[in-house]
Order: C-alpha cells, then structure tokens, then sequence
C-alpha cells in the first residue's frame, strides 16, 4: 500500500511539474577511498517526496582502493546488468542483478568477473601501473585509461571492453589492449559513434579516431589544429551529443580555460581567462547542459555561441551557490546527482548529495527542481571516507510486500 501511495504522489507531482514520471527504484553508487556506499535515489530526490528514512541502504568496505565506476544495462534477457569498478591493476564487472532497495549484497556473492591490466606481452605478461586511472564509455565500448607515470615519457595504455558481442553474462571474454598512445598530459573521451577523442596537451591539438580500436596510424583520422595554451595543463574532457563536439578544460595553477572542436574542421576555439575567477576543476554533459563543477566553490553551464564562451551560475535561490562540488553523475539525462560539501559547515555536516533536474537550462532551475540532501535535520549522508572519485546509478529491484 505504501508503495503504491508514494507512487501516486510522484504522479500528482509530476503532474504539476511536467517533468517526471513516478521513478522506480534505483541506487546512487558513490565511490571514495576503499567504500562503495550506495543510497536510494528515491529518498534523494527532489520530485518524491521525503519519507524520512536515511536513503544510505548498504556499503562495500574494504576494497582496493576505488578509481572510477561505470554501470551499464544488460542488452539482452542472457545477459546481467553490471557494476564495473576500476582499481589500480585490474576492472571487475559485478552483476546488479540481485540488489533490492533494501539490502546491498556483497559483492563476492554477484558473479564478479575481473579483468587484471597486463602490457599483453603473451610469453611473460607483466602488471601495468593504472593508479592514475579513469573510465569513458559508449554505446560499444568500455574504456580505461591508464597513464603513464609523470615524466617518464611513457605511454598512455587504453584498454577495451566491446559489448558489441558478448557472451551470456553480459561480460566480454577479454579486453582488448593494451593501445598504446605516445601523448602527453592528454586527456581522452569517447562519442556516441564509438569514436575516441584525445586532447593531448603535449602537442597542444585533439585527435578523432573514429573507432576506438584504431592504433592511430590508420586512415581517416582527423586532427585539429594546434591552440596556444602552453602554460596550461588538460584537465577534463567530454563529448556534447546535442552539438556533436567535445568540449576540453584546461587548467593552470591560477586560471581555467575551456576549449571546444566540431571533430571535423582544424580550427579549435579557446577561451580567455574568465573575468569572474571561477576555476571549474571537472566537466559533465547532458543534453541540456554542459556543467562546470568547481571544489572550490561553484556549479555553472558551458555557454558557447558564436566563438565565445560564457559560464552561467545557477538562480540565486535553489541553493547551489557556495557549495564544493566533488563529483557527479546522470540518471538518463534526467537528473544530475552530485557529490558536494558545505564549506562552512561542521565536519558531520558537510558532505552534502545534491540532485537537480538536469532536463533544464542550469539559470533556469526552480527550488522544486533541486534538493540539497545534507544531515543537518537527522544523519543522512555517510561522511566521505576520502574525497568521491565517481557515482554511478542503476535500477534495483523493488521488494514485494509479503502475502497475507
């Protein structure tokens, strides 16, 4: 009865609103230090009304040190939905299969399969280094990068998991890679076409290899041309599908610059400084919006029209101004989840998860359309055991009430 109450709520809510559709249920995975804590969004978000109960449901401990997550949906009945979590020598995939909104099971009982990084000599395969390392995906691909150790000249070793054939599991029988990349303090994407895209601040220009598997010496590559940032390192980039372009963030230890390339013409455009000092650490992309997430202090949205660059700030009265933001993530281009803290507030009451309708222009934003979940009326939000690194969102299974 209760579910179906609250499901008759978020109707009536979205009914006003125009925005939602009643949510089933799914979990905020959020990844710091050695943890996985997991938390149902239905209790975070802002069109569902708050039922009271903390919306932390469970908690993986004691991992290897956690780099980045990414949760993809099974494509057949064969296949399992799954976790993949990236340390620092290997990827393992978990089914998802078997969590319920109430209870988190532990991950050795969820299938899970791992995938150890090697430099793919096959008489003697030794371990790579990718403690350094981070996830991109696409309709196909799975991509882990894992740079080389600074200074060292080495190369970037990308490594592949292709969903476009897999067995039944829902999990690919191997990576392919190591791919080599000789770049410099480069930073890489992939498109929605599967394409890989490599801003390599070494060279100072971005590369489009249309297929992710491409080593770089094979036709139809396509190459931008150089920009002039040279004190200036590349810290993020990201593929904007409503434009189709990427869009790049440069960072010196005084300012932050954005850069923008249409994949196909040389000319890349670049921004001055911004005139306001806001210096965004990190890039996320929606349909509607390229955000800005700043540790220091701020959310904004990407504005670029006409060669120029502009950053929006929220409306002054949903309450994200003056927030750290840390990390984020997107529910099906609907909803914007992000890790954030408090400054100002007390240390067990700074980690702050904010949830925003990510369907509108950031300026435009209602209070109904964000919800700052913090502790500071009851303990909702676990203290981060180090800073986020990344979240990821996937449905779960809804429990069955117990026949009468």
């Amino acid at each position: 009865m209760y579910r179906w109450m609250t499901l008759l709520l978020a109707a009536a809510l979205a009914a006003c609103s125009g925005s939602y559709e009643p949510p089933a249920p799914s979990f905020l995975a959020v990844a710091s230090g050695d943890r996985v804590d997991f938390y149902l969004t239905t209790r975070l978000r802002p069109d569902v009304r708050d039922d009271g109960q903390s919306p932390l449901i469970g908690a993986w401990t004691g991992l290897p040190q956690v780099l980045d997550l990414y949760h993809r949906l099974k494509q057949s009945e064969r296949q399992n939905n799954r976790l993949w979590v990236l340390h620092a020598d290997r990827l393992t995939a978990y089914s998802t299969d078997p969590f319920f909104e109430d209870a988190v099971p532990d991950p050795s009982a969820l299938d899970p399969r791992s995938f150890p990084f090697t430099d793919g000599n096959a008489d003697n395969p030794q371990p790579v280094d990718c403690s350094r390392g981070y996830l991109r995906s696409s309709p196909r691909y799975l991509l882990a990068v894992c740079p080389p150790a600074p200074n060292t000249g080495a190369p970037y070793a990308l490594y592949l998991a292709d969903f476009s054939a897999v067995p039944p599991g829902g999990v690919p029988e191997k990576l392919i890679g190591p791919i080599n990349v000789q770049a410099s303090r480069a930073v890489f994407t992939l498109t929605t076409g599967n394409a890989l895209v490599i801003l390599n601040g070494g060279e100072s220009r971005l590369e489009l290899r249309p297929d992710a598997q491409m080593t770089g010496t094979e036709p139809g590559i396509v190459r931008s041309n150089t920009y002039n940032a040279p004190f200036y390192e590349p810290r993020d980039l990201v593929y904007d599908s409503a434009s189709n372009r990427v869009f790049g963030l440069l960072r010196s230890s005084t300012d932050a610059l954005l850069l923008t390339w249409n994949l196909k013409d040389p000319p890349v455009n670049v921004s001055n400084p911004d005139p306001d000092e806001r210096r965004p650490d990190q890039l996320l992309a929606s349909t509607a919006n390229v955000y800005a997430l700043s540790s220091q202090r701020g959310i904004f949205r990407v504005l670029f029209t006409s060669d120029a660059f502009r950053l929006l700030d929220p409306a002054g009265d949903v309450g994200l101004d003056g927030l750290s933001y840390l990390e984020g993530t997107l529910e099906g281009d609907r909803l914007l989840y992000l890790a954030a803290e408090d400054p100002g507030a007390a240390p067990d009451q700074k980690p702050l998860i904010v949830v925003l309708n990510s369907q509108k222009p950031l300026e435009t934003l209602l209070p109904s359309d964000v919800k700052v979940n913090s502790n500071r009326s009851a303990p909702r939000i676990t203290p981060f055991a180090s800073r986020p690194v990344s979240m990821a969102v996937f449905p779960v299974q809804e429990r069955q009430p117990a026949a009468r």
